[in-house]
């Protein structure tokens, strides 16, 4: 065997690594290809306030606007939840049309461009006062249904591509987790913002005597949420578009739409064992705090209504803002641990904290509990929330690059567009469950802004269970999957070599030890490989012996 080759024994351990191996070895500087220089980081990271903030804005405003405004809390979660059926067809979609541009300014960028600049004028026909204007519940509901698919859709136009650059901006892995950590500040700043800030001028729209900011009316509300998110959103996905580089060139040839095939491709991400797993604990994670954020509102202004702290009427802020700041304090650290440890550790180190804040909500009671533990018990929860929030989307090109050791096919825009369309319905069915739950035990919509019904005990006592049982299944969930997932950065590593190689001489390349190396990771990562998803190593030319080439890919079985 060659003296400058590693190889992984059966454990899986590597005996030797030499820099020739593997581009990631290297730790790439100016003028690099793979180099992403710190402006570029940067600009790339602010298009994450939509990433970031879009959704949460959503989360936490959607339900109880509706409601206060007269929709009853089924119908609205089911209006949310519709609008996730489009997405279903929206978000692959979007993911086939991405992947399948070329363009001078690259395969994301005029998404993100165009869409951003039209965000604006989403949020402000979805947020327009109809009902001020005199709008009947009925019409009003029509109107909500058309609007928000019509947001739905322009955040699909922007999101998917957006979130393919994660993968897109750069092969080396270290400079990727550079600039996605990066990204993810601004991500968290964006959701702290957007879950703070919403229901600061919500409750100062539709609860004026409860609220900490000065009562507002329809317009003012419609305006002041419209203009300041539209902006934030939109103007961050401009400038990344303007500044961003695309690394990875797409295949010379495009892939023509079949419509059997784009139905199949729904479950090409989904052979991929890694990509499951991640899923699981993307998803989990998400759907709690969309959960935990549509019920804000409610837990604070029903359950603990009459109640005050530091001399205020006592709001969602003292759920959410202490949670967020938790969360932004505990991203240095998780960012450490997971260059000391792995990434699945430091998403999976602060859950416990998030599991028994969860519990703690659920059982505490108005009638005996003081008020100021709900911050402290959030802030608590802050601290699961930062490594569940961070880590996903770090993870996320990691399985990218397993789709594409295992087959030698990088359809990054079918993993991105499959992941923002499990984000969606997870958090449509999060927010759809609240609405559900609390009409069926009897929760009472008011018919005006600003109007205050009292709760009945049932639909109190659902808030709060739901505030905690939500939280313990989910996260125990997602910390499960942490469990399962298994690419290491010694594995990226390995996978990068091969990728390299391969391409460069074809599968026939490898020795006897790098193929049972090679199939081992495969099975271990990816799964069993169908030869027909293999035969894209073939199909580029990669190798001059079809049967030969299929043998190779063919992986042991399945542990």
């Amino acid at each position: 065997m060659d003296e400058n080759r590693a190889v992984v024994t059966a454990e899986g351990k590597v005996a030797e690594t030499t820099a020739a191996q593997s581009v990631e070895n290297v730790k790439v500087g100016p003028g690099h290809p793979d180099y992403i220089p710190t402006k570029e980081k940067w600009m790339y990271g602010i298009g994450a306030l939509m990433d970031g903030g879009g959704v949460a804005l959503m989360s936490c405003v959607m339900l109880n606007y509706m409601t206060s405004l007269g929709i009853a809390a089924a119908v609205a979660s089911t209006i949310i939840l519709v609008a996730k059926f489009w997405d279903a067809v929206s978000d692959p979609l979007m993911g086939f049309i991405s992947d399948n541009t070329r363009s001078r300014w690259g395969r994301r960028k005029p998404y993100m461009f165009f869409g951003g600049i039209a965000l604006l004028f989403g949020l402000l026909l979805l947020f327009m006062p109809i009902r001020d204007w005199g709008v009947s519940v009925g019409g009003f509901t029509a109107y909500m249904i058309v609007m928000y698919l019509l947001w739905n859709t322009l955040s699909t136009i922007t999101q998917v591509p957006y979130c393919s650059l994660a993968s897109d901006i750069s092969p080396n892995f270290r400079e990727r987790n550079n600039a996605n950590t990066i990204k993810l500040v601004f991500s968290a700043a964006a959701a702290g913002i957007s879950y703070v800030l919403p229901l600061l001028l919500l409750e100062a729209y539709t609860e004026p005597e409860a609220a900490m900011l000065p009562a507002m009316d329809g317009v003012g509300f419609w305006l002041t949420i419209s203009i300041v998110f539209g902006v934030l959103f939109g103007g961050g996905l401009v400038l990344a578009a303007i500044f961003v580089k695309e690394r990875i060139a797409p295949p010379k040839q495009r892939e023509k739409f079949h419509l059997k095939q784009f139905v199949k491709d729904y479950a090409v991400p989904y052979k991929n064992k890694s990509f499951r797993w991640h899923i699981g604990m993307y998803a989990a994670a998400f759907m709690c705090m969309d959960i935990i954020s549509a019920l804000a509102v409610y837990y604070a202004t029903d359950v603990w209504k009459g109640k005050s702290l530091f001399d205020m009427e006592f709001s969602s802020m003292f759920i959410v803002a202490p949670l967020m700041v938790a969360a932004v304090l505990a991203f240095p650290v998780v960012r450490w641990l997971m260059s000391k440890k792995s990434k699945q550790f430091a998403f999976r180190i602060g859950l416990p904290f998030y599991i028994v804040g969860g519990i703690m909500m659920a059982v505490m009671d108005p009638e005996w509990t003081p008020p100021i533990l709900v911050p402290i018990v959030s802030f608590i929860m802050g601290f699961g929330f930062g490594g569940a929030q961070m880590m996903p989307w770090i993870i996320f090109p990691d399985t990218v690059d397993v789709a594409e050791f295992a087959t030698g096919v990088r359809n990054t825009g079918t993993y991105s567009g499959m992941m923002t369309l499990i984000r969606k319905v997870a958090g449509a069915l999060g927010v759809g469950m609240v609405g559900w739950i609390m009409t069926g035990a009897g929760y009472i919509s008011s018919e005006t802004a600003g109007e205050v019904v009292p709760q009945p005990e049932s639909a109190l006592l659902a808030i709060r269970l739901m505030m905690g049982i939500a939280i313990v299944v989910l996260i125990g969930f997602a910390l499960f999957c942490s469990l399962q997932f298994k690419v290491t950065d010694k594995k990226l590593q390995r996978m990068r070599y091969y990728i390299e190689k391969v391409k460069e001489g074809g599968l026939q390349s490898l020795t006897a030890a790098e193929t049972a190396e090679r199939n081992s990771m495969v099975a271990e990562l990816y799964g069993k490989v169908d030869p027909n998803d293999a035969a894209a190593w073939i199909n580029e030319g990669l190798g001059e012996n079809g049967a030969e080439a299929a043998a190779v890919v063919e992986p042991t079985e399945e542990k």
